[in-house]
């Protein structure tokens, strides 16, 4: 059985031709080449293509200005040690938490409970700059800054996330009694869009670190 490798992602394919996306990261076929039973066992089929370019700074793909060194350092040191895995645990786990707040907030009539919603969402803001760099190099570490779909849909997602949980943040911070107002439905409904997001953004991310 011939065996095709993504060049974005490393998703190995099995069959006689490459397919016509892929699964992981949604490339096209052109960004396929066979890759031997020899290459193969001696890179390990479930390696990403580009897991070993962090061990040393790379020059900027497709026209894209060069990193100074300092910060080409950094990002190697990001990506290496999986610094943006690390801290989208943050927003994934305190998001859920937040938006449970305030759902209880309007069901039992708390505007106390709505603010320590806004606590939480504060974290989250806090942690978003860094959720975002790490992102962004990794993204253009490892996955040489490949615009597939997927790739854009996540980057579209973490913005959303920065955006949101200041605005909400903000909203209940200054109107602790917004979930028991005329503007609750609307609220929560940004809330939810917010949750969505966030989970978009982290199912994206595992199909990319577990390659399914």
């Amino acid at each position: 059985m011939r065996k095709w490798k993504c060049k974005v992602c490393g998703y190995i394919h099995e069959g006689d031709d490459p397919p016509e996306k892929c699964p992981v990261c949604g490339a096209d076929k052109s960004q396929f080449v066979e890759v031997t039973e020899e290459q193969a066992d001696a890179t390990g089929t479930r390696e990403p293509a580009a897991s070993k370019q962090a061990e040393a700074p790379q020059q900027a793909d497709d026209g894209e200005t060069p990193l100074p060194p300092h910060l080409d350092t950094l990002m190697n040191l990001i990506t290496r040690h999986h610094i943006h895995p690390i801290s989208v645990h943050i927003p994934n786990g305190v998001i859920p938490v937040a938006v449970l707040f305030f759902f209880l907030a309007m069901l039992f009539d708390a505007g106390s409970v709505s603010r320590a919603g806004a606590f939480n969402l504060i974290v989250v803001f806090l942690a978003m700059p860094v959720v975002l760099f790490t992102g962004w190099a990794e993204w253009r570490k490892k996955y040489n800054m490949a615009r597939t779909p997927y790739f854009m849909i996540k980057i579209a997602c973490g913005i959303v996330v920065a955006v949101l949980t200041f605005v909400l943040a903000a909203w209940a911070t200054f109107n602790p009694e917004v979930m028991v107002s005329g503007k609750k439905w609307f609220f929560l409904l940004l809330n939810l869009i917010l949750l969505g997001a966030a989970g978009i953004a982290g199912f994206i991310g595992g199909k990319l670190v577990f390659k399914d």
